[in-house]
């Protein structure tokens, strides 16, 4: 029974399926072809293909110290001139990136983002491509706290092309329309000094061959006023609270006791509370030196009705008045210079 001959309408539908096979082949052939010719780059014997970038800044949304980062939402456009792709159609034809060749842009600095748009591109009659994307996310920026509250930041958006030949891919600005920001930004404690974009070559690794690279930056001032009245005013208060011991007898030992420690646990409660505003790094900024040599000023007053007191008991009254009208021209001077030293 196994071995027995196939018929032979099976034989004919055979024959029939090897004879489509061959003729489908070179059809399969062709298109393999022409989907290739359209992945590479278009007219390399013209030299670097030209790529126009446009980059429009949205939104900025937040800059984090502590997480050195920054929150925005961004806009970019890139666009060429591909002959290959030119079309009979009335407007404009929308394409997959994977069936033709794009610039492969990447944002360099990106952290966790959200893309609006497909990836797919528009293409003109005339051949001309265009990629438009818009993301909102965290991008990674490092940032020089040193000056903090009174800092400047250069927050920088950094669009990539990787993986080409060398020389072979060249950004420019869109000089028709050229890259922008919104009139207004959400962040609210940091304005805009200066801001632009320009194509530059850099080395994603150090010794690498550099690459084409499109970069909007913003210089962005912080605004002091909040921390001024939220953080150093308040602490400046504690201060002067503790200085209530120098008008106080140095025979009352219980009230500029009671003064002096209630002025440090105020420090301890206001140390806690704005912990979790200041930005956690390595080094001390110049909010972290006001707010040491506050601490030092606050807990020299203790050290003083110590000593002053036990002056007093000691039957070195005199004395201990004497220290007391000093620290009373001694403390604000202090504060002065650690105020100018620390935060100017």
């Amino acid at each position: 029974m196994w071995g027995v001959t196939p018929t032979i309408p099976l034989m004919i539908w055979r024959r029939h399926l090897l004879i489509f096979a061959l003729f489908l082949s070179p059809i399969a052939g062709l298109c393999q072809d022409d989907l290739g010719k359209f992945t590479s780059r278009p007219a390399p014997e013209e030299g670097p293909t030209k790529v126009v970038i446009r980059v429009i800044m949205l939104d900025l949304d937040d800059i984090s110290g502590a997480n050195q980062t920054y929150t925005a939402n961004v806009a970019y456009m890139a666009r060429w001139q591909d002959d290959r792709l030119r079309h009979d159609s009335p407007g404009n034809k929308a394409t997959s990136l994977s069936q033709i060749w794009h610039p492969r842009i990447q944002i360099l600095n990106r952290q966790r983002l959200q893309e609006t748009f497909p990836e797919q591109a528009s293409v003109s009659p005339s051949g001309e491509v265009e990629v438009l994307q818009r993301v909102w996310g965290q991008f990674s920026q490092p940032l020089v706290l040193h000056d903090f509250p009174f800092d400047h930041q250069t927050l920088n958006f950094d669009l990539v092309a990787a993986g080409h030949e060398p020389g072979s891919l060249e950004l420019i600005a869109d000089p028709e329309h050229p890259s922008q920001i919104a009139d207004t930004f959400s962040v609210s404690d940091w304005a805009v000094s200066e801001w632009g974009s320009k194509p530059v070559m850099h080395s994603l690794v150090s010794g690498d061959n550099p690459v084409p690279l499109f970069r909007m930056f913003l210089t962005m001032k912080r605004n002091s006023g909040y921390h001024l009245i939220n953080f150093i005013l308040p602490l400046v208060m504690i201060i002067c609270m503790s200085w209530i011991v120098f008008w106080i007898p140095p025979s009352n030992t219980g009230p500029r006791v009671s003064v002096s420690v209630t002025s440090m646990l105020t420090l301890v409660a206001y140390r806690f509370a704005v912990g979790a505003s200041l930005p956690k790094i390595a080094y001390l900024t110049r909010m972290d030196w006001f707010i040491l040599g506050s601490s030092f000023l606050i807990f020299f007053a203790l050290v003083q009705v110590v000593v002053t007191s036990w002056m007093a008991d000691n039957d070195n009254l005199a004395t201990a008045r004497r220290v007391n009208k000093w620290m009373r021209c001694i403390s604000p001077v202090a504060l002065v210079l650690i105020f100018w030293l620390s935060l100017f």
